[in-house]
């Protein structure tokens, strides 16, 4: 992976001092200038990082006024298909069943799917995606390829529910800002169907998600979901 962007880096230690109540919610940040000689860095870097923790949802900026905290976890963020807090309520509703996990490396035909480059190391977590308490089949199949940086996070995810890019989050600091979302039609194999309690070869839809921080990924899941139990939907308004 490459080094991360200095903004970022700057970005999400702001974001830790908002939380951490070192910015309280409705006070205005210190200015570009001090915060570039309190960190060592341009004013440029310190503009990128600002811009970025205001589309997040952290601040407002308003030329003449300054950097004003206006939340310390903002609730969700907007996006063409799904809000990442979508995302999150679908994980704290179902149950994670590890399968499998190992370090791989993305040979040419898993990199066209995931949308990375041939020979990129990943740490591969296999599981399924099951509703508690019900006798249903499995609702899919996920494989979860995280950046080795963070493949700690595997330690875990026994028992958790929620987001990896929340346990990212907590744990190394660095925050998703965007999910790229990619869905297409597929036949499920026969590992996948008799997993899915399904049947091979039959209609599924594949869901590939890019969770990305300062436009690089840090995970990529590949969701694969038989036909008959997933439908989407989506509502479009003129505006």
């Amino acid at each position: 992976m490459r080094k991360r962007p200095i903004y970022a880096e700057l970005s999400e230690n702001l974001v830790q001092a908002i939380k951490n109540g070192d910015y309280a919610v409705g006070s205005l940040m210190p200015t570009e200038l001090e915060i570039a000689a309190e960190r060592g860095v341009s004013r440029a870097t310190v503009r990128s990082a600002l811009d970025r923790i205001e589309s997040m949802g952290f601040v407002t900026r308003q030329k003449g006024v300054g950097t004003r905290v206006i939340a310390a976890n903002p609730g969700g963020y907007n996006a063409s298909t799904a809000s990442i807090e979508e995302l999150a309520h679908f994980g704290a509703a179902t149950e994670r069943i590890i399968i499998d996990q190992r370090d791989i490396v993305a040979d040419e035909e898993l990199a066209r799917r995931m949308g990375c480059a041939p020979g990129k190391r990943w740490y591969l977590v296999s599981v399924m995606r099951i509703e508690p308490g019900s006798a249903a089949p499995p609702i899919c199949w996920t494989d979860n390829f995280i950046s080795p940086e963070y493949a700690e996070v595997a330690r875990s995810l026994p028992g958790q529910r929620g987001l990896i890019a929340d346990l990212i989050a907590d744990q190394y600091g660095v925050i998703v800002d965007e999910v790229v979302q990619t869905i297409r039609p597929i036949l499920l194999d026969d590992k996948k169907a008799d997993a899915l309690k399904s049947v091979a070869k039959s209609p599924a839809l594949e869901i590939v998600r890019r969770y990305q921080s300062a436009g690089s990924p840090i995970y990529i899941s590949v969701s694969q979901h038989p036909g008959d139990r997933f439908s989407y939907r989506m509502s479009l308004r003129r505006r």
